[in-house]
């Protein structure tokens, strides 16, 4: 059985994911997992996440940036019935 998504708010994903991104809705952090290694994770607010690994959190959060535009297009595209 499926269950229901949440949309969270914004003060209640800030907590996790305290970076505003670019997209609209969407949310990051960044995390030194040791020296030199980052993850960047974001997340908006109905649970979907994106992610990336590298030495550059900087480039990290762009890869992370533009992977959640992608996907706001895609619904977007899917959702409109246009691409």
């Amino acid at each position: 059985m499926k269950t229901r998504v949440r949309k969270l708010s914004e003060a209640e994903i800030l907590e996790d994911f305290p970076i505003r991104g670019k997209t609209p809705g969407w949310f990051f952090r960044m995390e030194e997992m040791s020296y030199g290694a980052w993850i960047v994770e974001g997340s908006d607010l109905w649970g979907r996440r994106v992610s990336r690994g590298g030495g550059d959190p900087d480039d990290m959060l762009a890869a992370c940036e533009e992977d959640a535009a992608k996907i706001e297009h895609g619904l977007g595209a899917a959702g409109s019935g246009t691409t």
